[in-house]
């Protein structure tokens, strides 16, 4: 069949090369990399390869750190070199400005805790009593034995755990106490040596390394605005509150989750302010001096975006989903902000994931 000449990673992990006026996605590929199709399906308007013969490889190819890698649905970067990992991954985002014709002029500085080992939060199958994940491109599960990107304490407590379980369990660890859960009521994390408690159905992030860089960033953009008062949307159980009220900044958490309004009190106490409300069906945003945005995947959104820029001089918007972030961007231009800084931050190596961290300011 075809000889294709890998010419990037796209947003799905995928390689994209062309031949005999063809698009092929070829999974487990590296740019520059030129393979011969085995085998492809096709979908829409392009062909995914399911097997390929690689004819030359990338020096940047190396062998996948985890036995599992190419079954488990997971992973999809982890044949290249960390460092080309995250080359990929700015590069996409690039390239995701460009498609929106946005040019920002400031190249996004790439930010990572690390590859292995990291993560103390993952979701987990109960399978016969093992650990498992799905399959790749499949709903089949498949037992995990290792997970080189887990905390090897976690893994260890994880497949302890599972054979008392059933269906998909929400796992979290606290590497500094050691406390895992399901299985305490009330987990304590630590984050830039703050102790910061979580409940049960709380959101956190993947990992306390990661989640230290977030709230770093943030208190470094807080101490060169100085800012005296916050309004902290999605605040879930108060990480980024904590840090903003213990510099004795006026804080206003914002969150629907009842177990997170709950950890919000446990770790703010009177310090700071919470009101129980979806952000999403805010109406008005008292007027303050930073606004600090950890929204889910479908970002901020067009109505809450106005909101905020009525709402704030400074805005931290903190993205899971690039593409979202991205369109709600020409919000935020429309309103008179620009782009102040910009971080890409890979808190899920050897995926296609990452986050992106953006401090946004209006003109003047």
């Amino acid at each position: 069949m075809a000889k294709v000449e890998i010419a990037k990673i796209i947003s799905n992990g995928c390689g994209i090369g062309w031949a005999e006026g063809k698009t092929f996605f070829v999974p487990f590929s590296c740019p520059g990399e030129i393979v011969e199709v085995k085998s492809a399906v096709k979908e829409k308007s392009f062909f995914y390869v399911e097997d390929f013969e690689l004819i030359e490889a990338s020096p940047e190819r190396r062998k996948p750190l985890c036995p599992h890698y190419g079954i488990c649905g997971g992973c999809s970067l982890q044949h290249l070199s960390y460092p080309a990992q995250l080359k990929v991954k700015k590069a996409v985002f690039t390239e995701l400005l460009k498609q929106n014709r946005i040019s920002l002029g400031t190249e996004p500085v790439v930010i990572t805790p690390g590859e292995l080992g990291m993560r103390t939060r993952a979701k987990f199958f109960a399978l016969k009593g093992k650990p498992a994940y799905r399959k790749k491109r499949s709903n089949d599960l498949v037992e995990i034995k290792e997970c080189p990107l887990l905390d090897p304490v976690f893994f260890e407590k994880i497949k302890a755990d599972i054979a008392k379980r059933r269906g998909n369990i929400q796992y979290e660890y606290s590497k500094i106490t050691g406390g895992f859960m399901p299985g305490t009521k009330v987990l304590e994390k630590s984050v830039n040596g703050k102790i910061i408690k979580i409940r049960e159905n709380c959101f956190f992030q993947s990992s306390e390394e990661g989640a230290s860089i977030m709230a770093e960033l943030l208190m470094r953009e807080v101490e060169e605005t100085g800012a005296g008062t916050a309004a902290d949307l999605f605040c879930g159980s108060g990480l980024f509150s904590l840090f903003l009220a213990d510099k004795g900044i006026k804080t206003t958490g914002y969150e629907i989750v009842p177990d997170s309004c709950a950890s919000f009190a446990d770790n703010l106490g009177d310090r700071a302010k919470i009101v129980k409300i979806d952000a999403y069906k805010l109406q008005k945003l008292e007027k303050t001096d930073i606004v600090v945005a950890d929204p889910p995947r479908e970002g901020l959104g067009k109505k809450l975006s106005e909101l905020v820029c009525g709402a704030a001089d400074t805005i931290v918007y903190i993205a899971c989903e690039p593409p979202n972030l991205v369109r709600d961007l020409k919000t935020f231009f429309e309103k008179g902000f620009y782009v102040k800084k910009l971080y890409l931050l890979d808190l899920f190596p050897d995926t296609p994931h990452f986050e992106i961290f953006a401090v946004l300011r209006r003109n003047f």
